[in-house]
This record gives structure tokens, sequence and C-alpha cells, in this order.
């Protein structure tokens, strides 16, 4: 259900489309939308059309998540003071090339705290931020902007997600950077998804999706819906993506490592299988 943004045009035109959208189709939020111009440079006038600005908003959004069926086990440790975590946070601080990151999770992940089991736990509950991702462009162009432009982007699971977009969802939001600033609007996406009946590591991204404009969380802003798509086949095609991409199967997140405990404990999830352009994304969360 995640776009392919890897054309320079969708790259040059994603902001405008963005903001002219919402700014133009988007209304009775308590908080007004900054209608600010965006500066480009050579582009050639963005036309928007609903199709186009659900194909642009939609690329925002990262990873979504479900409440598990697998029965949980014990509580996972909290995170270990080990010199592979330090490692890998002081990578992701320093700003460190990709492959230096990569290497640094790949000695961290053999530490599991879940053993395997981090789609099927409780402590994947809660409020995520990304930290560090590699392959982030496969999802928008907006991920890979340098601060303070780059929006902040979090993922809700459990009773959290229930309290924002109702039970049984999970959501993602985007906030801050270039998107509403000064307002205290949020992008949201949520959808459903399921623990993969072959392992308890994955989870698999089920519709429908829904796109919406709301407060940030704990706000009470009521959202409003953009639009809701259907299948990941149905949404590949209204982007024109290769007949290879709508037959892949669902996506499916196998949770490489998660740490127990509350503000602070690590995640690290990739692309397992499903969208051809996004197969091996990895990102890192830390729990707020």
């Amino acid at each position: 259900m995640v776009l392919s943004t890897s054309s320079k045009a969708f790259k040059q035109t994603i902001l405008t489309v963005l903001i002219t959208f919402l700014a133009q189709n988007v209304s009775g939020l308590s908080s007004p939308i900054i209608r600010a111009p965006v500066q480009t440079t050579d582009y050639s006038p963005v036309v928007v059309t609903r199709r186009s600005a659900f194909n642009s908003l939609a690329a925002v959004a990262a990873v979504v998540f479900a409440p598990t069926s697998f029965p949980a086990s014990a509580a996972i440790p909290p995170a270990p003071a080990s010199t592979e975590r330090a490692a890998l946070l002081s990578v992701i601080d320093v700003r460190a090339s990709d492959s230096v990151v990569l290497k640094a999770v790949d000695a961290l992940v053999p530490f599991d705290p879940s053993k395997g089991r981090g789609a099927a736990e409780p402590d994947l509950g809660g409020e995520w931020k990304l930290i560090w991702s590699y392959g982030a462009e496969a999802f928008s162009p907006l991920l890979t902007l340098p601060k303070p432009f780059r929006p902040e982007s979090l993922q809700y699971l459990g009773d959290v997600a229930t309290s924002e977009v109702g039970e049984g969802r999970v959501a993602q939001g985007l906030t801050g950077g270039v998107l509403f600033p000064g307002t205290g609007l949020q992008l949201w996406l949520s959808s459903g998804a399921v623990v993969a009946e072959d392992d308890p590591s994955v989870l698999v991204i089920k519709p429908p999706f829904r796109l919406q404009l709301g407060g940030q969380v704990r706000s009470g802003t009521k959202k409003k819906t953009v639009v809701e798509g259907g299948s990941d086949a149905d949404f590949r095609s209204q982007n024109a993506r290769t007949v290879e991409a709508q037959e892949a199967p669902p996506n499916r997140y196998k949770q490489m490592y998660l740490e127990g405990g509350g503000s602070g404990a690590l995640r690290v999830s990739t692309i397992t299988d499903g969208d051809p352009v996004i197969v091996g994304a990895t990102f890192v969360h830390q729990k707020i």
C-alpha cells in the first residue's frame, strides 16, 4: 500500500501538491492551515486532482502495525547495556553513512530481547518515533529532508491507537517540519494488520487504509478523512505501478529487534515481502 516515490517529478512536486490540496480541500478543523508557498526551481505547474493528491499524501506514511493473535510470552527484558546498542545509537546520532548504520544494526539484531516474537508481544504497543531509516525515499521524500524541514514520523499501537483511530486499528503520523508549521496539525494513516501465521516476528498489513488530517495525539481534534483505500492491488494500480507490483503479495514487516520497557526502548524492523520497491527498507524506532 506504499507508493513508489523514486521518480524525479514526484520528488519535485510532492510538497506543492501536499500543501495545495490540503489548503483547498480540508476545512472545519480547529486549527487553520498555513497557506505558505513552496519554493520551487524550474518546476512545471502542479495540477491538483483528488487522485494525485491522494497518491502524494499516502506516500508520507511508513509502516503501521496491529494487535497480535499469538499468546504473549513473559515480559520482554528492558534495554540491555550492550556495546552493540550503544554503538547503534552513536552512529545514528552522528549521522553516519547508511552502510555504517546497517552494520551496527546487523551487530545488534542477534541480541533481540523478544527472541523472534516481536510482532506478538504487548511491548510492541505504545508510541514510537522513527530515529533512522534506510530506503525511506521509497515511502516519502519528506523523510529524507534535513532538519528542521523533515517531519517527525510517529507510530501508534495498542491502546493509544484505539483511542485515536478506533478498535482494531493502528496508525502512523507525520507532523512538524514542513507540514503545517505552527498549526498543531498532523497527517494520520491508519490500517489493520495481523501477525503472520507462520512467524510471530512478522506483521502483515491489511486494508482498509484511511488517510486523515487532524490534531496531534491526544489533542481531541476531530480528524477529517481525506480518502479511504481498498486493497493493496487497487492502490498500486491507481498509482500506475507495474504489473509485478500490482500482483505482489501484501507487505510483510519483520520485527528484528524489540526491547521491553517504556520510554527509550528500541525497535528495529524491515520489509521482507510485498511491494518490490520497498522490500529491504529498514527502520529504527525509539519508544516515546
